[in-house]
């Protein structure tokens, strides 16, 4: 009987075994699997994290994550105030360019055809809509909102002691990180943040304080080229053009891939030009110019608005400092010792403009003939003649 009873059961194991196993999948199958990801409206998220962190930093023992929470708890009090404060990247309001392909060999087209008109000899005829002084006022500071014309003291309209409680409390978190904890290896973040809170809140000189600092203790932290920038701002909104120069210099030396270095060269050329130094101030308006050629830039197919303003300032702030310099004999000895460009065209039809915008007939003329002179195959050059010839004609010639 008990032989029969192990018959059956070793019979039964084996009707088991032959049995399909019920299939689960391996991990390699995963894949194959299609996985939907779905976004999830946390309510309240700013806040809970926030208490999250005040909780660790109130309950838990001292610890290598303590000034992580701090910084975290204090940048989460300024995004809840101002929204997020940008760590590093563009300044407001700039916009990274679009690299377009490079015309023909020869020519980056020129400036002023953007206002071209019916006839080619008028392709050369620019709108000036302002003055010289109001041009030297607005040009240098539009460029970036950043700090430039904010006073110190000054607060955003609207915004009430209440509304400011958040910066405060942030700022206090961040003296406390940096005081009790001052080789946190994250402390240029800190002073970082310290600045933007201190911006917002109007304080603008605190705000410089702590840049400084930064430069000062973390030359080689990534937010150096931001920093520089807007100290240089600071400077150059209050006429203080020489430690301008030597912030927006400091970019233009090391940081050339930055996302400020145009805009460094553009402003370093206006410190120049402030101080009545043209030819100076005409180095790095070129090199500006220079560095969109080697990006393959062309100057005619500018479709975004404030780039296309800044480019026509930039050459109407060249036009000045050459006219300040004697005029079109000015030009040619400038590219005759600093080399050839592709864009001479536009720089001498531009100013070329300027004089017949001042009614400066012989000048305006003059400036394109000595284009002519030196390039005469070029192919602007038939068109140069042309315009001559309607200056001379305008002028009664």
């Amino acid at each position: 009987m008990n032989r029969i009873l192990l018959l059956i059961y070793v019979a039964s194991l084996i009707l088991a075994a032959c049995q399909p196993a019920s299939h689960k999948g391996t991990i390699a199958e995963l894949r194959h699997m299609q996985i939907e990801f779905k976004q999830e409206k946390v309510e309240n998220g700013l806040d809970k994290a926030m208490l999250s962190y005040q909780d660790f930093l109130n309950n838990s023992p001292e610890s290598d994550l303590t000034p992580e929470a701090l910084r975290r708890l204090a940048d989460l009090k300024i995004e809840k105030e101002y929204g997020c404060l940008i760590e590093g990247g563009s300044p407001a309001g700039e916009t990274q360019e679009e690299i377009v392909p490079a015309r023909e060999e020869g020519s980056t087209g020129n400036t002023l055809e953007m206002v071209r008109k019916e006839s080619p000899a008028s392709a050369f005829v620019p709108v000036f809509d302002e003055s010289e002084e109001e041009f030297e006022h607005r040009a240098p500071l539009e460029q970036w909102d950043g700090m430039a014309g904010v006073e110190s003291g000054q607060t955003e309209k609207g915004i009430n002691d209440l509304e400011r409680e958040g910066a405060r409390e942030a700022l206090a978190l961040y003296t406390k990180l940096l005081n009790e904890y001052p080789l946190y290896e994250h402390n240029d973040k800190v002073l970082y943040q310290m600045s933007r809170a201190y911006e917002e809140l109007g304080q603008i000189d605190e705000a410089i304080d702590v840049m400084e600092r930064l430069f000062r203790d973390f030359p080689g932290s990534s937010y150096i080229a931001e920093i520089q920038f807007r100290r240089a701002e600071y400077y150059f909104s209050r006429r203080r053009y020489l430690e301008a120069e030597d912030a927006y210099s400091s970019i233009v030396d090391k940081a050339a891939h930055s996302t400020f270095f145009e805009l460094a060269l553009y402003k370093l050329g206006w410190t120049f030009y402030k101080q009545e130094l043209y030819e100076d101030a005409l180095h790095p308006f070129i090199a500006l110019l220079d560095h969109k050629v080697t990006q393959g830039y062309d100057f005619t197919q500018i479709e975004d608005e404030q780039e296309r303003k800044r480019l026509e300032d930039t050459f109407r702030v060249i036009s000045l400092s050459f006219s300040n310099l004697g005029g079109p004999d000015s030009v040619v000895e400038y590219f005759s010792e600093q080399g050839k460009r592709s864009y001479e065209d536009s720089i001498y039809s531009n100013l070329g403009e300027f004089y017949f915008d001042k009614r400066r007939y012989a000048d305006a003329a003059s400036a394109y003939t000595a284009f002519i002179s030196r390039n005469p195959y070029h192919r602007a050059a038939p068109a140069f003649h042309m315009r001559v010839i309607e200056i001379h004609t305008k002028g009664g010639f």
